[in-house]
């Protein structure tokens, strides 16, 4: 890879590691509905010039039907549940049970789509959850309120709606351009969320800190971030361009204990490590250097899950 495409990878991880943390930050002073409404339909609105310049408004208009759909419940679902949980667990902690997702799209792919996985994966599945079970047996995780498991659960349930987000639009979408489906899943779920947002708006107006901090998930970490994501798919493919999934916990883990104090112990560390080797593994990454070496042919449809 270049010099550039490298710094964009490690920028690219930074807003998205550091989208763990503002969601930590403010949503106790939106609330999850409020929150999520207005992160995604700001980067819903930054993306859609994007995609009427690209020429792609009549394929949102053919799909839109299934696109609402989609948003609704592979985009703005997840949202709410990981927005929900980081009122009771870490940046960090969010950031590492995200990057499960590719290991609930390999059981999905075993299961549903009956994919050999073979050993290697088998065992990267087999290691990553042991991960998730060792960073949340003891230790201090930052915890909130006695809801934690509950919150770790519903965290873990985002990374499983997005995998199967992922296989719907593999499925149905294939032909549909990336960015396509990405505006419209945001468009769709930040309408969703708009009449609940309206219910929940806080009685206390948030403060500039918490408007910068959402101002920040949507402009930078969902809108600039999901342009930058689909310019680095182009140029240096999904394999590697897969990189800012491994990066991302450790600038949420580093960013929480610098920016709001959060504990960052040695079982996180080491549980993040060991999650992210099992995702490596399960992606079958570790054993797919000519893979990994060949160059990718552009960006596929995808369900957006930018954290």
């Amino acid at each position: 890879m270049r010099a550039r495409d490298i710094f964009e990878l490690v920028f690219l991880s930074i807003l998205w590691g550091g989208a763990y943390l503002f969601t930590r930050a403010a949503v106790p002073a939106f609330g999850p509905a409020p929150l999520v409404a207005l992160r995604l339909s700001i980067a819903a609105l930054i993306l859609m010039p994007v995609l009427v310049a690209s020429g792609g408004l009549p394929q949102l208009w053919a799909h839109r039907r299934l696109l609402a759909l989609l948003g609704v419940g592979f985009t703005a679902v997840p949202f709410l549940l990981m927005t929900w949980g980081a009122l009771h667990i870490t940046a960090g902690v969010s950031a590492v049970l995200n990057a499960t997702a590719p290991m609930f799209g390999a059981l999905l792919a075993y299961f549903v789509l009956k994919e050999r996985l073979g050993r290697g994966r088998v065992a990267g599945l087999l290691i990553g959850f042991a991960g998730v079970l060792w960073l949340m047996s003891g230790g201090p995780l930052g915890l909130r309120s006695g809801d934690g498991p509950l919150a770790v659960a519903a965290v873990l349930g985002t990374a499983l709606l997005w995998s199967v987000g992922a296989h719907a639009t593999r499925r149905y979408l294939a032909g549909v351009d990336a960015l396509v489906t990405t505006v419209g899943c945001l468009a769709a779920a930040g309408l969703a969320t708009v009449p609940l947002a309206w219910a929940t708006w806080p009685a206390e107006a948030p403060s500039a800190r918490a408007w910068a901090e959402m101002a920040f998930l949507g402009v930078f970490s969902s809108g600039l971030g999901m342009l930058m994501y689909f310019r680095l798919l182009r140029r240096v493919g999904a394999v590697r361009s897969m990189s800012v999934t491994f990066l991302s916990p450790g600038v949420a883990m580093v960013s929480g204990a610098l920016y709001l104090g959060e504990p960052l112990t040695w079982q996180m560390v080491g549980g993040c490590a060991v999650v992210l080797l099992g995702t490596a593994m399960s992606l079958g990454l570790l054993a797919s250097r000519r893979a990994a070496a060949q160059p990718a042919a552009g960006p596929r449809s995808e369900q957006p899950r930018a954290p």
